[in-house]
């Protein structure tokens, strides 16, 4: 009895506890988060920073965050938490570092030792991903307004490089260009794009197109072949011994069973040679169809890069869609100015936007929002349903962007 009566005074003034501790309210972090990661799993690193490499990457991270802290936007929340995590990595032999910027759900956020706030895992979080010396990838600056799928993906100089149609911009912002998602700034002021050449994109045209006529061609002759050993006399036989044993009971009257199994016969031969048809080329060259589209599109792909001489495949590309085809045959490639009106121009991020013999030199730096529509945003159109432009934005205004090039280095 004085067991259960001292655990139910432990119950109960728990819940006075509870009951008295001040819910979680808006605030933002005193401190930059600080290698938010050492207690879970840091991401990966081709090599250990050295002592100077890292005492730099935090001096960077504390002096990023003074210009964050006081922006508005973000210095006085009324709803959120707000902090931005740091941490420097080495990758593809560049020193990288990350700011990633929080807009957190009060009740998922954490204070640490040293004073930081740390955001939960799994907890409602908005972010905008800040880094520097990182490639963008090019889905983070594909146009989804561009009607038509023109990105294609090779291999150049060892590395994964994209092509895709030139993205629209919305303003200069920093010294750099705005796309509808991404923000992206280079150190020696040129652009991050730059036209990609029309030769080698028909040259990986010709290659995709040529792999998926040969599946076809090989599926096709695979169902042929098929349907070719279900026709041999052994097979039918085979086939007509089964149906007469599993009808048996079904038409006891041997005329009549042997009327079934003929007529059953008879329909194998019309499917037959209703499937062989339809594994057959048809006669019509329809663009739209299953097994002519793929190859009338590689015989354009084809001819254009054919007629092209060695300075013309250097030249410039653009892209348009051909209506007489269906949407996975009808993109094509061309010269610029060669292509109409309606004919996009074609680009690839730049290959040099991090020299490799300069990897402690902030020479790139990329503010990501995330499958978000902030260039729309920032040009005044308005949103539909609230989204993380709706912190991005004000962000991108408000920061001192004078300030924050010289603690790149710039």
């Amino acid at each position: 009895m004085h067991s259960l009566r001292l655990i139910a005074g432990i119950v109960l003034l728990s819940s006075l506890v509870l009951a008295q501790a001040p819910p979680p309210t808006p605030r933002m972090s005193p401190i930059v988060t600080w290698d938010p990661d050492r207690d879970i799993s840091r991401p990966p690193t081709e090599r250990a920073l050295t002592a100077v490499e890292m005492k730099v990457a935090r001096s960077r991270a504390d002096r990023f965050y003074a210009l964050v802290k006081v922006t508005p936007g973000f210095s006085g929340p009324t709803k959120y938490v707000t902090l931005v995590t740091a941490w420097p990595i080495v990758w593809d032999g560049a020193v990288q570092e990350r700011f990633y910027v929080y807009w957190s759900a009060p009740r998922d956020t954490l204070e640490r030792a040293d004073g930081s706030l740390w955001p939960k895992m799994g907890g409602a979080h908005t972010m905008v991903y800040v880094q520097t010396n990182t490639p963008p990838l090019a889905a983070h600056l594909e146009d989804r307004a561009t009607r038509g799928n023109f990105s294609r993906g090779f291999e150049e100089s060892g590395r994964t490089s994209g092509v895709f149609a030139e993205p629209r911009t919305f303003g200069q912002v920093g010294g750099g260009t705005l796309y509808n998602e991404m923000l992206v700034i280079t150190g020696d002021g040129r652009p991050a794009l730059e036209p990609a050449p029309v030769g080698p994109l028909l040259e990986i045209e010709v290659a995709r197109l040529t792999r998926i006529v040969a599946d076809l061609d090989r599926g096709m002759k695979r169902s042929l072949d098929q349907l070719e050993a279900s026709m041999t006399p052994e097979a039918k036989a085979e086939r007509r011994a089964r149906r007469a044993e599993r009808w048996k009971t079904q038409y006891r009257n041997p005329d009549t069973l042997a009327r079934e199994l003929d007529a059953a016969d008879k329909s194998d031969e019309s499917d037959y040679q209703t499937q062989r048809a339809r594994l057959s080329a048809p006669a019509t060259r329809d663009p739209k169809s299953t097994y002519w589209g793929p190859r009338l599109a590689l015989e354009a792909a084809e001819k254009r890069l054919a007629s092209l001489d060695a300075a013309g495949r250097q030249g410039g590309a653009c892209g348009r869609v051909d209506p007489a085809f269906t949407a996975e045959n009808g993109v094509r490639f061309e010269p610029v100015g060669s292509g109409g009106a309606a004919c996009v121009p074609m680009v690839r991020i730049r290959q040099d936007l991090v020299d490799r013999t300069r990897p402690g030199d902030v020479q790139l730096l990329t503010v990501w929002m995330s499958e978000s529509p902030c260039g729309e945003q920032w040009v005044g159109k308005p949103s539909l349903q609230s989204n993380r432009c709706d912190v991005a934005v004000p962000l991108l205004r408000e920061l001192d962007w004078s300030a924050l090039r010289s603690v790149l280095g710039w």
